[in-house]
């Protein structure tokens, strides 16, 4: 049995570099000349390998939102006899603690602006895709219908989201980590109770 070719162990090298840029770093630190000094290779074997730094890019966010998606997935597996309130709960306190521990990382997932025209990685949408999954999947018996489900589970992820975004960009007045916890558990709550609320009302 083979083992990995040199491509394939070279982008490797240089997807672990990066990740290692952008977590003490972030994003503006990752530069291809840098990139390619670090690796022993050339800038054109980069663009060779990834497209371009902007592909390079796209495959370390990636990584990023698949460890995020292993976290919440443990974080979650340890509710399954929960009620919805404590499964969504956990997943956003779950959040929330990624971002604090990897934040240079997460922040280069929602820093990073596609160029114009350029087409999304189908795995990267995929990893996107999952996120989003573990939201619909606690609230599924609380929302049969398929669009509405989506849709809130996108608006809670955004409003958890926000609340950890603009904290970590010092736009909440430099919250302390306790209260930006209470901030994610108060939205969180809001919801749990409305959509518990709902399907009573419905029952």
């Amino acid at each position: 049995m083979t083992g990995p070719s040199y491509r394939e162990r070279l982008r490797e090298e240089i997807l672990t570099l990066t990740e290692q840029i952008l977590a003490t770093e972030g994003l503006d630190a990752v530069q291809a000349r840098r990139i390619a000094k670090e690796a022993d290779c050339s800038v054109g074997t980069i663009y060779n390998i990834f497209g371009d730094i902007d592909g390079l890019i796209v495959a370390a966010n990636g990584r990023t939102l698949a460890a995020l998606g292993r976290s919440l997935s443990a974080a979650l597996d340890k509710t399954t006899a929960m009620p919805v309130r404590d499964q969504l709960m956990q997943l956003a306190i779950a959040y929330m603690q990624f971002a604090l521990e990897n934040q240079l990382p997460w922040q280069a997932i929602f820093k990073y602006r596609w160029a114009p025209g350029s087409e999304i990685p189908a795995s990267y949408l995929d990893e996107q895709a999952r996120l989003l999954a573990l939201i619909e999947g606690v609230i599924d018996r609380l929302i049969p219908q398929a669009e509405h489900r989506a849709k809130t589970a996108r608006a809670l992820f955004g409003a958890v989201h926000g609340i950890v975004a603009l904290a970590l960009d010092n736009r909440l007045g430099g919250r302390l980590r306790q209260e930006i916890e209470d901030q994610v558990r108060f939205i969180v709550d809001i919801v749990a109770r409305g959509l518990t609320q709902t399907e009573t009302a419905g029952a």
